[in-house]
């Protein structure tokens, strides 16, 4: 083996362990209370900005019984990935229920 046949492997090496990582960097978490529900669901984070989210055919809610059960009121942590055109809620993580923010 030569050496630039081993600094080509050490380096594919460590292509293959960072390109995870950057696939993780990708994804993001919008956390908020729920001022919309329907078809998009609109949080707001303490700051008052608001953000809409679609839901896709994958996404998980955690903490009630689905995304129709989800109300205004709900504090909760909704995980999206960047790489989405519109933005899609992959996991919405329902932390309390109520009109408290």
């Amino acid at each position: 083996m030569t050496l630039r046949t081993a600094i080509l492997g050490v380096l594919a090496l460590l292509l293959a362990l960072a390109a995870p990582d950057t696939a993780r960097a990708q994804r993001r978490e919008f956390a908020g209370t729920v001022v919309s529900t329907g078809g998009t669901l609109v949080v707001e984070n303490r700051r008052g900005e608001r953000v809409g989210f679609s839901r896709g055919p994958d996404t998980v809610v955690e903490g009630k019984g689905g995304w129709s059960a989800l109300a205004v009121g709900d504090r909760v942590i909704v995980r999206w990935s960047l790489s989405d055109g519109p933005r899609r809620a992959h996991e919405v993580i329902v932390l309390g229920s109520g009109g408290g923010r």
